[in-house]
């Protein structure tokens, strides 16, 4: 994870300044904020909508970091700053589509950042002055029309202080797996046309990862187009290139909660190498276990943003409930990157996967985030269906020849 501060300093030269359309002078979309040094309610957070029409590059003014993006032209936000005690203070921006955020502060500069907390933004002013920050969350695709929602934050305190204790329920508690004992080397980085997720290994040839790592409602897809078993640091313990994958139609047209998963299907068995988990439902033994603090240790890995080219996990993750909508509510300490990883408990000398990761509820008011994967009775069922019938796979489009 890359942490950026952002230090007042001389002016660069007006080289630094880049061709935009972003213009200060306009008044914002979203709203104007007045705030002072040692301001209450800490973090103060704003709602909006990210992205814009065109792409734009910026250089950070004070780090040099190389930021793009794709922006509207006026402000997203203002906020008119009072830096009595000149106490250090941030900017962070979240969205679950990547958020790039650029700043224009009261000395005409910009600032800007993409990636401080996982996929999220941050710019810190260690010596802020008084006056004008205009704002604007980017997104760093192209939203082609449907602005994602995003929170904008005003903290004085360490950026994504909060949202770190909410999202590791208080610690972290992930520790770095070993990628090429078993069962972590079935567990892999899973490399889409665009971007990565995580995957695992159901049989010789089948990975099981998150719908949404694949397609989104509307969207073009992103296929995926290489596993990684047991990766880590660039290495792995084998990988293969992916032939075809399949997205429940009930994701892929609705988005249907409870349905966010997929499988792939791999040119080599590596499966056969390094085994597979299975998959299948909960007993009432073991549900009756969890209600009263007996249940089975529940374990988990994927391949965080924050700690890019390792396997990171969870030894014992704790169980919160089964909830409508075939969804799995748990503890397990996960970020962005996790997206598809298991959630499974051992069997012996097997290994049973009962979940897959799928999303974070933001609950600002909540003393923690609510962690959900699906179940996997949906996943048991469609697999099921599949094996009965000639999959109804999608074959990968012919590779792009430049």
């Amino acid at each position: 994870m890359r942490h950026l501060t952002l230090v007042a300093a001389t002016a660069l030269a007006a080289s630094l300044t880049p061709a935009h359309a972003q213009d200060p002078s306009l008044n914002p979309t979203f709203g104007v904020l007045n705030l002072e040094a040692g301001f209450s309610n800490d973090p103060n957070w704003v709602y909006l909508l990210a992205g814009g029409l065109d792409q734009r590059t910026f250089t950070d003014a004070a780090s040099g970091d190389v930021c793009r993006g794709y922006f509207a032209d006026a402000p997203d936000f203002r906020m008119v700053f009072d830096a009595t005690n000149g106490d250090p203070f941030s900017i962070t921006a979240e969205s679950y589509a990547d958020p790039v955020l650029l700043v224009n502060g009261p000395d005409g500069r910009w600032y800007c950042n993409d990636d401080t907390f996982g996929l999220d933004s941050a710019v810190t002013f260690e010596a802020p002055q008084s006056g004008v920050y205009d704002v604007w969350v980017g997104t760093y695709n192209d939203p082609q029309g449907d602005y994602p929602g995003a929170q904008l934050g005003f903290t004085a305190q360490e950026p994504f202080e909060p949202q770190r204790r909410r999202s590791f329920f208080g610690e972290d508690d992930r520790i770095v797996m070993d990628p090429t004992e078993t069962p972590w080397n079935m567990i892999g980085l899973v490399e889409m046309q665009s971007g990565s997720c995580t995957g695992t290994l159901i049989g010789p040839n089948v990975v099981l990862t998150g719908g949404h790592c694949l397609v989104g409602l509307g969207e073009p897809d992103n296929p995926p187009m290489l596993f990684s078993a047991g990766f880590e640091n660039g290495n792995a313990v084998a990988t293969s290139r992916v032939t075809s994958y399949y997205v429940p139609q009930l994701w892929r047209l609705a988005e249907q909660e409870g349905m966010d998963f997929g499988f792939f299907y791999l040119e080599q068995p590596l499966g056969d190498q390094l085994g597979w988990m299975d998959i299948g439902t909960l007993t009432q033994a073991e549900l009756a276990g969890f209600a009263n603090g007996s249940g089975p240790d529940i374990l988990q890995a994927g391949y965080s943003a924050d700690q890019p080219g390792v396997l990171t996990g969870n030894l014992s993750c704790p169980f919160v409930e089964l909830a409508s909508q075939n969804r799995l509510v748990h503890q397990c300490d996960t970020v962005q990157g996790d997206s598809g990883s298991p959630l499974f408990v051992q069997d012996g000398d097997r290994y049973r996967i009962i979940g897959v990761e799928s999303h974070t509820n933001f609950l600002p008011e909540q003393e923690f985030d609510m962690n959900v994967a699906m179940y996997i009775a949906n996943v048991v069922a469609e697999y099921q269906a599949l094996n009965g019938q000639a999959p109804a796979t999608t074959a990968l489009p012919e590779p792009v020849v430049k």
